[in-house]
């Protein structure tokens, strides 16, 4: 019996670590890449400044897909969502992409990934875990694969962050 779950538990192991792969600097894969002129946005009712959602990180693994044979990267990114003036909203709406820039054309694109979470009325702060997304890997760059991660800001938004960009927001009307 022993000799039987030894056995069991090298099998296990050894069909799992098929599906991890580094990168050429050791990183686990997917190697994630912030946008950081996109990393962040407030967004604004009305005048006023109403929730600031930033890409606080993620969580991802790459795999091989038996159905598809090919291989995949899974990426769940993390959102700091900060509550900027009082408001009954508890709903916020955002988008962001993924996107690769490299490797076969067949490969390359940004996909858009429109999100709704939610924030209680007392909260100021909240974190959300976005659904898994999946992208495509080239079979000869699975270990240097870039994958880019950024929110969907419109151009106001843009011209707002360079003028903020890196500020801690307080929190104000409290």
């Amino acid at each position: 019996m022993k000799n039987l779950s030894l056995f069991l538990f090298l099998f296990l192991l050894s069909c799992s670590s098929e599906s991890v792969y580094y990168n050429a600097d050791g990183e686990l894969c997917p190697v994630v890449q912030i946008i950081r002129n996109e990393a962040y946005l407030s967004q604004f009712v009305g005048y006023k400044e109403q929730f600031q959602i930033s890409i606080s990180g993620y969580d991802g693994y790459c795999y091989y897909d038996n159905v598809l044979q090919r291989h995949r990267a899974v990426i769940r990114p993390t959102f700091k969502i900060k509550r900027l003036s009082r408001s009954p909203e508890t709903d916020v709406r955002f988008s962001y992409y993924t996107e690769t820039v490299k490797g076969p054309t067949e490969y390359l694109g940004k996909k858009t990934h429109y999100i709704t979470a939610h924030i209680r009325a007392d909260e100021l702060e909240t974190y959300y875990t976005a659904p898994e997304v999946k992208v495509f890997i080239p079979e000869k760059m699975i270990k240097d694969y870039d994958v880019n991660l950024g929110l969907w800001i419109s151009p106001n938004e843009a011209k707002y962050n360079q003028r903020t960009f890196d500020i801690n927001y307080r929190y104000i009307d409290e």
